[in-house]
């Protein structure tokens, strides 16, 4: 589920909220699509802060494979330890989310451009980390972004190319 922030202009104070969204995927072909994570951005052509693909690093990646494999994680815990776990599919949904996280590894190998804005499509953004304030881009103050919920959302259905173009269209059924 997305995230629910609250951004804070430093140093007046004023707050406001911004809400995460969900539904976005990259497309390899009509049956092949790949979920992506959008995070709180600071896109210099819309001139505020909006939704950025939030890519991880191969080495992440690697690492979130490495835990699901581990016992003594916290993640493998949280897949032994769930829901999913006490109505018997815990040991299936682990095996599934290293499917998923080997087939985004070999996306991220081959991924060329950095992150956009999902609005507009630039890479001129700037990735606003949770509860570290960053200097203002319009310059006076700071910012600072802390998630204080998740909450769930209208599906987008929004689609873009393996590089993070956005495919103009409708949202076909998963």
């Amino acid at each position: 589920m997305p995230g629910y922030y609250e951004i804070r202009w430093l140093p007046d104070g004023r707050t406001e909220k911004f809400a995460g969204s969900r539904g976005h995927y990259y497309e390899f072909s009509e049956s092949d699509r790949l979920e992506f994570d959008a995070g709180p951005v600071w896109c210099h052509r819309c001139g505020t802060i909006t939704h950025g693909e939030s890519l991880s690093t191969i080495e992440e990646i690697d690492q979130q494979i490495r835990d699901l494999g581990d016992p003594s994680s916290e993640l493998f815990s949280m897949t032994q330890n769930s829901l999913l776990a006490e109505m018997g599919h815990g040991e299936e949904f682990r095996r599934e989310q290293i499917t998923e996280l080997q087939r985004r590894r070999r996306w991220r190998e081959s991924r060329k451009s950095p992150p956009r804005c999902i609005q507009c499509g630039t890479t001129e953004i700037l990735p606003l980390p949770l509860g570290v304030p960053v200097p203002n881009p319009l310059g006076k103050g700071e910012i600072q972004i802390d998630c204080i919920g998740i909450f769930s959302t209208d599906f987008t259905g929004w689609f873009f190319t393996p590089e993070g173009d956005r495919i103009q269209r409708d949202a076909r059924p998963m």
